[in-house]
Protein backbone atom coordinates (compact mmCIF):
# COMPACT_ATOMS: atom_id res chain seq x y z
CA UNK A 1 0.00 0.00 0.00
CA UNK A 2 3.17 2.35 0.63
CA UNK A 3 3.78 3.06 -3.51
CA UNK A 4 0.18 3.91 -3.37
CA UNK A 5 -0.06 6.25 -0.84
CA UNK A 6 2.94 7.67 -1.78
CA UNK A 7 1.71 8.05 -5.25
CA UNK A 8 -1.62 9.63 -4.68
CA UNK A 9 0.31 11.92 -2.10
CA UNK A 10 2.61 12.98 -4.74
CA UNK A 11 -0.17 13.70 -7.33
CA UNK A 12 -1.81 15.52 -5.23
CA UNK A 13 1.44 17.88 -3.99
CA UNK A 14 0.15 20.83 -5.85
CA UNK A 15 3.81 22.66 -5.21
CA UNK A 16 5.22 19.84 -7.13
CA UNK A 17 3.34 21.09 -10.42
CA UNK A 18 6.07 23.94 -10.12
CA UNK A 19 8.96 23.58 -10.75
CA UNK A 20 12.24 22.94 -8.31
CA UNK A 21 13.54 26.44 -6.74
CA UNK A 22 10.44 28.21 -7.91
CA UNK A 23 10.32 30.24 -4.16
CA UNK A 24 14.32 30.58 -4.44
CA UNK A 25 17.26 32.22 -6.36
CA UNK A 26 18.91 28.80 -7.50
CA UNK A 27 19.22 27.63 -10.76
CA UNK A 28 17.41 24.62 -11.65
CA UNK A 29 20.17 22.28 -13.61
CA UNK A 30 18.86 19.77 -16.06
CA UNK A 31 21.05 16.67 -17.45
CA UNK A 32 20.31 15.50 -20.63
CA UNK A 33 20.56 11.96 -22.72
CA UNK A 34 19.90 11.43 -25.40
CA UNK A 35 19.95 8.13 -27.74
CA UNK A 36 19.20 8.15 -31.31
CA UNK A 37 17.39 4.83 -32.42
CA UNK A 38 17.43 5.41 -35.69
CA UNK A 39 17.70 7.50 -38.94
CA UNK A 40 14.77 7.26 -41.29
CA UNK A 41 15.84 9.43 -43.93
CA UNK A 42 17.85 12.66 -45.31
CA UNK A 43 16.04 14.77 -47.69
CA UNK A 44 18.48 17.14 -49.83
CA UNK A 45 15.43 18.65 -51.71
CA UNK A 46 13.69 20.38 -48.37
CA UNK A 47 16.81 19.95 -46.65
CA UNK A 48 15.79 18.06 -43.82
CA UNK A 49 15.80 14.88 -42.01
CA UNK A 50 13.69 12.12 -40.37
CA UNK A 51 15.24 10.63 -36.74
CA UNK A 52 13.59 8.73 -33.91
CA UNK A 53 14.79 9.21 -30.34
CA UNK A 54 14.89 8.41 -26.67
CA UNK A 55 15.00 11.71 -24.72
CA UNK A 56 16.28 11.00 -21.24
CA UNK A 57 16.23 14.26 -18.72
CA UNK A 58 17.64 14.67 -15.17
CA UNK A 59 16.71 16.70 -12.47
CA UNK A 60 16.57 17.17 -8.90
CA UNK A 61 13.57 18.03 -6.50
CA UNK A 62 14.07 17.68 -2.87
CA UNK A 63 10.48 18.31 -2.10
CA UNK A 64 10.27 14.96 -3.64
CA UNK A 65 12.37 13.73 -0.82
CA UNK A 66 9.61 15.21 2.06
CA UNK A 67 7.13 13.00 0.04
CA UNK A 68 8.64 9.54 0.58
CA UNK A 69 9.43 10.13 4.10
CA UNK A 70 6.05 11.17 5.24
CA UNK A 71 4.72 8.10 3.78
CA UNK A 72 7.70 6.49 5.85
CA UNK A 73 8.25 4.42 2.03
CA UNK A 74 11.08 2.77 2.30
CA UNK A 75 11.23 2.58 -1.25
CA UNK A 76 14.20 3.88 -3.50
CA UNK A 77 11.77 4.93 -6.52
CA UNK A 78 8.49 5.01 -7.60
CA UNK A 79 7.56 5.12 -11.64
CA UNK A 80 4.98 6.50 -13.40
CA UNK A 81 4.18 6.31 -16.75
CA UNK A 82 1.81 9.07 -18.63
CA UNK A 83 -1.56 8.15 -16.69
CA UNK A 84 -0.07 9.22 -13.76
CA UNK A 85 1.94 11.52 -13.87
CA UNK A 86 -0.94 14.13 -14.20
CA UNK A 87 0.50 17.63 -13.86
CA UNK A 88 3.84 16.88 -12.28
CA UNK A 89 6.58 19.37 -13.56
CA UNK A 90 8.70 18.99 -16.34
CA UNK A 91 11.01 21.12 -18.02
CA UNK A 92 9.54 23.14 -21.13
CA UNK A 93 12.17 22.10 -23.72
CA UNK A 94 11.57 22.59 -28.06
CA UNK A 95 13.84 21.91 -30.82
CA UNK A 96 14.76 24.60 -32.37
CA UNK A 97 15.54 23.25 -35.85
CA UNK A 98 12.34 21.18 -35.75
CA UNK A 99 9.75 21.26 -38.71
CA UNK A 100 7.21 18.42 -36.99
CA UNK A 101 7.62 16.26 -34.00
CA UNK A 102 5.70 13.70 -32.45
CA UNK A 103 5.38 11.48 -29.30
CA UNK A 104 5.04 8.00 -29.92
CA UNK A 105 1.83 6.25 -28.22
CA UNK A 106 1.53 2.93 -29.96
CA UNK A 107 -0.47 1.13 -26.68
CA UNK A 108 0.36 4.21 -24.47
CA UNK A 109 2.09 7.39 -24.44
CA UNK A 110 5.68 6.86 -24.82
CA UNK A 111 6.15 8.96 -21.33
CA UNK A 112 7.76 7.34 -18.26
CA UNK A 113 8.61 9.47 -15.04
CA UNK A 114 10.62 7.87 -12.44
CA UNK A 115 10.87 9.40 -8.95
CA UNK A 116 14.01 8.65 -6.45
CA UNK A 117 13.38 9.56 -3.02
CA UNK A 118 17.09 11.51 -2.81
CA UNK A 119 14.80 14.09 -4.77
CA UNK A 120 16.13 12.78 -8.46
CA UNK A 121 13.69 13.05 -11.20
CA UNK A 122 14.10 10.56 -14.33
CA UNK A 123 12.03 11.94 -17.25
CA UNK A 124 11.97 9.15 -20.47
CA UNK A 125 10.14 10.02 -23.75
CA UNK A 126 10.19 8.89 -27.10
CA UNK A 127 10.00 11.03 -30.33
CA UNK A 128 10.00 11.21 -34.04
CA UNK A 129 11.46 14.61 -35.00
CA UNK A 130 11.91 16.14 -38.50
CA UNK A 131 14.75 18.59 -38.59
CA UNK A 132 16.23 20.86 -40.62
CA UNK A 133 19.37 20.55 -41.87
CA UNK A 134 21.17 23.39 -43.96
CA UNK A 135 23.74 21.77 -47.01
CA UNK A 136 25.60 23.04 -48.67
CA UNK A 137 26.17 20.91 -52.19
CA UNK A 138 28.68 22.35 -54.01
CA UNK A 139 30.46 18.95 -53.89
CA UNK A 140 27.31 16.78 -54.64
CA UNK A 141 27.62 13.63 -54.72
CA UNK A 142 30.98 14.14 -53.27
CA UNK A 143 29.79 16.26 -50.31
CA UNK A 144 29.74 15.70 -46.33
CA UNK A 145 26.98 17.60 -44.11
CA UNK A 146 26.25 17.88 -40.71
CA UNK A 147 22.78 17.47 -39.49
CA UNK A 148 22.00 18.59 -35.51
CA UNK A 149 19.58 18.61 -32.92
CA UNK A 150 19.16 21.56 -30.71
CA UNK A 151 17.26 21.21 -27.69
CA UNK A 152 16.30 24.72 -25.58
CA UNK A 153 13.96 25.61 -23.20
CA UNK A 154 11.10 27.72 -24.22
CA UNK A 155 10.28 29.98 -21.56
CA UNK A 156 13.43 29.74 -18.22
CA UNK A 157 15.79 31.67 -18.88
CA UNK A 158 19.70 31.07 -17.72
CA UNK A 159 18.57 32.54 -14.76
CA UNK A 160 16.28 30.06 -13.79
CA UNK A 161 17.16 26.79 -15.66
CA UNK A 162 20.30 25.15 -17.41
CA UNK A 163 20.74 22.70 -19.76
CA UNK A 164 23.80 20.20 -19.56
CA UNK A 165 24.87 17.22 -21.07
CA UNK A 166 24.42 14.17 -18.37
CA UNK A 167 28.37 13.64 -16.89
CA UNK A 168 26.87 10.09 -15.96
CA UNK A 169 27.33 7.96 -19.41
CA UNK A 170 30.46 8.61 -21.54
CA UNK A 171 28.30 8.62 -24.22
CA UNK A 172 25.62 11.59 -23.83
CA UNK A 173 24.44 11.02 -27.08
CA UNK A 174 24.31 7.33 -28.20
CA UNK A 175 23.83 5.97 -31.75
CA UNK A 176 22.24 2.78 -32.53
CA UNK A 177 23.54 0.59 -35.38
CA UNK A 178 22.09 2.58 -38.29
CA UNK A 179 22.08 2.04 -42.27
CA UNK A 180 21.77 4.85 -44.36
CA UNK A 181 20.93 4.17 -48.22
CA UNK A 182 22.95 6.99 -49.49
CA UNK A 183 25.25 8.16 -46.28
CA UNK A 184 27.37 7.04 -43.59
CA UNK A 185 27.56 8.47 -40.24
CA UNK A 186 31.47 9.17 -40.07
CA UNK A 187 31.04 10.85 -36.08
CA UNK A 188 28.99 13.02 -33.68
CA UNK A 189 29.80 15.56 -31.21
CA UNK A 190 28.05 17.22 -28.60
CA UNK A 191 27.91 20.72 -26.40
CA UNK A 192 26.08 23.21 -24.52
CA UNK A 193 26.05 27.01 -25.15
CA UNK A 194 23.86 30.03 -24.25
CA UNK A 195 22.37 32.39 -26.95
CA UNK A 196 20.31 35.57 -26.53
CA UNK A 197 16.66 36.18 -27.74
CA UNK A 198 15.53 39.56 -28.58
CA UNK A 199 12.81 40.84 -26.35
CA UNK A 200 13.17 37.42 -24.11
CA UNK A 201 16.59 37.21 -22.62
CA UNK A 202 19.62 34.46 -22.48
CA UNK A 203 18.43 31.04 -23.05
CA UNK A 204 20.86 27.59 -22.61
CA UNK A 205 20.46 25.37 -25.02
CA UNK A 206 21.96 21.50 -25.76
CA UNK A 207 23.58 20.76 -29.47
CA UNK A 208 23.89 17.72 -30.94
CA UNK A 209 26.13 17.42 -34.67
CA UNK A 210 26.39 13.73 -36.48
CA UNK A 211 28.51 13.67 -39.00
CA UNK A 212 27.49 12.34 -42.63
CA UNK A 213 29.39 11.44 -45.68
CA UNK A 214 27.77 10.54 -48.85
CA UNK A 215 28.29 7.10 -50.59
CA UNK A 216 28.88 7.91 -54.05
CA UNK A 217 27.86 3.93 -55.29
CA UNK A 218 24.34 4.70 -56.38
CA UNK A 219 25.01 7.79 -58.37
CA UNK A 220 28.32 5.90 -60.06
CA UNK A 221 25.52 3.47 -61.01
CA UNK A 222 22.74 5.66 -61.75
CA UNK A 223 24.54 9.07 -63.19
CA UNK A 224 28.25 8.84 -64.04
CA UNK A 225 28.65 5.72 -65.56
CA UNK A 226 25.53 5.66 -68.05
CA UNK A 227 26.51 8.93 -68.81
CA UNK A 228 30.17 8.05 -69.67
CA UNK A 229 28.91 5.24 -72.31
CA UNK A 230 26.63 7.58 -73.53
CA UNK A 231 29.62 10.37 -74.33
CA UNK A 232 31.45 7.21 -76.07
CA UNK A 233 28.87 5.90 -78.25
CA UNK A 234 28.19 9.69 -79.55
CA UNK A 235 32.19 8.88 -80.97
CA UNK A 236 30.91 6.03 -82.87
CA UNK A 237 29.79 8.87 -85.33
CA UNK A 238 33.57 9.44 -86.01
CA UNK A 239 33.57 5.83 -87.79
CA UNK A 240 30.52 5.97 -90.26
CA UNK A 241 30.83 7.41 -93.43
CA UNK A 242 30.20 11.18 -94.33
CA UNK A 243 27.24 10.22 -96.29
CA UNK A 244 25.52 8.06 -93.67
CA UNK A 245 23.04 11.08 -93.13
CA UNK A 246 20.54 9.50 -91.80
CA UNK A 247 22.44 7.17 -88.80
CA UNK A 248 25.03 10.14 -87.60
CA UNK A 249 21.94 12.46 -87.31
CA UNK A 250 20.34 10.16 -84.86
CA UNK A 251 23.17 9.31 -82.97
CA UNK A 252 24.01 12.89 -81.91
CA UNK A 253 20.80 13.64 -81.41
CA UNK A 254 19.70 10.89 -79.37
CA UNK A 255 22.93 11.39 -77.20
CA UNK A 256 22.00 14.97 -76.88
CA UNK A 257 18.34 14.44 -75.66
CA UNK A 258 19.57 11.96 -73.55
CA UNK A 259 22.58 13.51 -71.58
CA UNK A 260 20.05 16.43 -71.30
CA UNK A 261 17.08 13.98 -69.65
CA UNK A 262 19.68 11.99 -67.23
CA UNK A 263 21.07 15.97 -66.19
CA UNK A 264 17.16 16.73 -65.39
CA UNK A 265 16.25 13.74 -63.61
CA UNK A 266 19.82 14.16 -60.95
CA UNK A 267 18.67 18.07 -60.60
CA UNK A 268 14.49 17.20 -59.64
CA UNK A 269 16.10 15.35 -56.44
CA UNK A 270 17.79 18.22 -55.55
CA UNK A 271 17.25 22.23 -54.51
CA UNK A 272 17.13 24.82 -56.71
CA UNK A 273 20.80 26.36 -55.42
CA UNK A 274 22.44 29.44 -57.39
CA UNK A 275 25.83 27.75 -57.15
CA UNK A 276 27.80 25.02 -59.49
CA UNK A 277 27.18 21.54 -57.92
CA UNK A 278 30.39 18.70 -58.97
CA UNK A 279 27.46 17.21 -60.29
CA UNK A 280 26.48 19.68 -62.98
CA UNK A 281 30.11 20.03 -63.93
CA UNK A 282 30.04 16.25 -64.98
CA UNK A 283 26.69 16.45 -66.44
CA UNK A 284 27.98 19.41 -68.52
CA UNK A 285 31.36 18.28 -69.74
CA UNK A 286 29.47 14.63 -70.97
CA UNK A 287 26.58 17.44 -72.79
CA UNK A 288 29.46 19.89 -74.26
CA UNK A 289 31.20 16.78 -75.64
CA UNK A 290 27.91 14.60 -77.15
CA UNK A 291 27.02 18.22 -78.70
CA UNK A 292 30.38 18.72 -79.94
CA UNK A 293 30.25 15.42 -81.68
CA UNK A 294 27.15 16.21 -83.62
CA UNK A 295 28.93 19.94 -84.53
CA UNK A 296 31.54 18.05 -86.05
CA UNK A 297 29.38 15.71 -88.16
CA UNK A 298 27.64 19.08 -89.39
CA UNK A 299 31.06 20.73 -90.43
CA UNK A 300 31.92 17.27 -92.20
CA UNK A 301 28.89 17.12 -93.84
CA UNK A 302 29.39 20.50 -95.27
CA UNK A 303 32.85 19.94 -96.45
CA UNK A 304 31.56 16.78 -98.77
CA UNK A 305 28.51 18.18 -99.91
CA UNK A 306 30.50 21.54 -101.30
CA UNK A 307 33.31 18.71 -102.96
CA UNK A 308 30.11 16.70 -104.64
CA UNK A 309 28.25 20.12 -105.23
CA UNK A 310 29.87 21.71 -107.93
CA UNK A 311 30.01 17.98 -109.75
CA UNK A 312 26.72 17.98 -109.72
CA UNK A 313 26.43 21.64 -111.09
CA UNK A 314 28.34 20.87 -113.79
CA UNK A 315 26.56 17.82 -115.11
CA UNK A 316 23.29 19.43 -114.83
CA UNK A 317 24.55 22.00 -116.80
CA UNK A 318 25.59 19.38 -119.69
CA UNK A 319 22.18 17.60 -119.37
CA UNK A 320 20.45 21.06 -119.64
CA UNK A 321 22.63 22.27 -122.84
CA UNK A 322 21.98 18.49 -124.44
CA UNK A 323 18.02 18.96 -123.81
CA UNK A 324 18.02 22.66 -125.32
CA UNK A 325 19.97 21.24 -128.67
CA UNK A 326 17.62 18.20 -128.97
CA UNK A 327 14.70 21.08 -128.64
CA UNK A 328 16.30 23.00 -131.37
CA UNK A 329 16.71 19.80 -133.67
CA UNK A 330 13.06 19.08 -133.53
CA UNK A 331 12.14 22.99 -134.18
CA UNK A 332 13.84 22.46 -137.56
CA UNK A 333 16.03 25.30 -136.01
CA UNK A 334 19.73 25.71 -137.87
CA UNK A 335 22.18 25.47 -135.37
CA UNK A 336 25.79 24.65 -136.09
CA UNK A 337 26.47 22.13 -132.65
CA UNK A 338 30.16 21.97 -133.96
CA UNK A 339 33.00 19.20 -135.28
CA UNK A 340 33.14 15.97 -133.14
CA UNK A 341 37.12 15.13 -133.88
CA UNK A 342 39.88 13.19 -132.71
CA UNK A 343 43.26 14.04 -133.06
CA UNK A 344 45.77 12.02 -131.78
CA UNK A 345 48.72 14.09 -130.54
CA UNK A 346 52.16 13.01 -131.84
CA UNK A 347 54.00 14.76 -128.94
CA UNK A 348 51.84 13.49 -125.46
CA UNK A 349 49.91 10.52 -127.08
CA UNK A 350 46.95 12.54 -124.89
CA UNK A 351 43.43 12.01 -125.85
CA UNK A 352 40.99 15.20 -126.22
CA UNK A 353 36.87 15.42 -126.30
CA UNK A 354 35.06 17.78 -128.08
CA UNK A 355 32.24 18.80 -125.31
CA UNK A 356 29.47 20.96 -126.86
CA UNK A 357 28.17 24.31 -125.03
CA UNK A 358 24.56 25.28 -125.87
CA UNK A 359 26.16 28.76 -127.95
CA UNK A 360 28.10 26.27 -130.65
CA UNK A 361 31.32 26.58 -129.12
CA UNK A 362 33.99 23.80 -129.11
CA UNK A 363 36.32 23.18 -125.73
CA UNK A 364 38.72 20.22 -125.57
CA UNK A 365 39.78 18.94 -122.28
CA UNK A 366 42.52 16.24 -121.71
CA UNK A 367 42.13 13.52 -119.68
CA UNK A 368 44.81 14.82 -117.55
CA UNK A 369 42.91 17.96 -116.56
CA UNK A 370 39.66 15.98 -115.94
CA UNK A 371 41.68 13.92 -113.52
CA UNK A 372 42.84 17.27 -112.06
CA UNK A 373 39.34 18.22 -111.57
CA UNK A 374 38.16 15.25 -110.37
CA UNK A 375 40.93 15.63 -107.42
CA UNK A 376 39.91 19.13 -107.15
CA UNK A 377 36.22 18.32 -106.80
CA UNK A 378 37.14 15.00 -103.63
CA UNK A 379 39.59 17.71 -102.37
CA UNK A 380 36.18 18.29 -99.55
CA UNK A 381 35.75 14.84 -98.46
CA UNK A 382 39.19 14.23 -98.02
CA UNK A 383 39.13 16.89 -95.45
CA UNK A 384 36.05 15.40 -93.82
CA UNK A 385 37.81 12.11 -94.22
CA UNK A 386 40.85 13.88 -92.46
CA UNK A 387 38.40 15.85 -89.67
CA UNK A 388 36.52 12.86 -88.85
CA UNK A 389 39.74 10.84 -88.69
CA UNK A 390 41.34 13.74 -85.88
CA UNK A 391 38.33 13.39 -83.63
CA UNK A 392 39.00 10.11 -83.23
CA UNK A 393 41.73 10.83 -81.20
CA UNK A 394 41.28 14.41 -79.95
CA UNK A 395 38.11 13.61 -78.22
CA UNK A 396 39.23 10.42 -76.26
CA UNK A 397 42.15 12.54 -75.01
CA UNK A 398 40.25 15.51 -73.84
CA UNK A 399 37.62 13.34 -72.63
CA UNK A 400 40.32 11.08 -70.49
CA UNK A 401 42.39 14.64 -69.51
CA UNK A 402 39.18 16.18 -67.81
CA UNK A 403 38.39 12.93 -66.20
CA UNK A 404 41.60 12.35 -64.31
CA UNK A 405 41.41 16.06 -63.18
CA UNK A 406 37.89 15.88 -62.16
CA UNK A 407 37.91 12.55 -60.13
CA UNK A 408 41.34 13.24 -58.09
CA UNK A 409 40.48 16.74 -57.26
CA UNK A 410 37.27 15.34 -55.94
CA UNK A 411 38.89 12.50 -54.52
CA UNK A 412 41.06 14.82 -53.05
CA UNK A 413 38.28 16.79 -50.84
CA UNK A 414 36.84 13.92 -50.10
CA UNK A 415 39.87 12.45 -48.40
CA UNK A 416 40.74 16.07 -46.75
Amino acid sequence: MQRTDLLMRIRNYKDLENPPNYDSDKITVIEADLNVNSFDSINEASMDFKISVMLHLRWINHLITNQFTSVKSTLEYVEMDATKMGRLWVPDLYFPNEKRSSFFNVMTDNKMMRLHRNGTVDYTTRLALTLSCPMNLERFPFDKQTCSIKIESFGYTTSSLQLRWSNISENAVALNQTSLPQFEVTGRNYSHRERTHRFRGNFSYLQADFHLERNIGYYMIQMYIPSLLIVLLSWVSFWLNVNSVPARISLGVLSVLTITTQSSAVNASLPRVSYIKAIDIWMTTCLVFVFAALIEFSMANVLSRNSSSEKEFLQRIFRMTKIGRIEKEKNGNDVTIGLRRRRQSQTDGEKKDLIVNEFGNVNLKSEANEKAEKVEQNKGLVYASYLDIACRVLFPAIFAIFNIIYWVYFWKLTVN
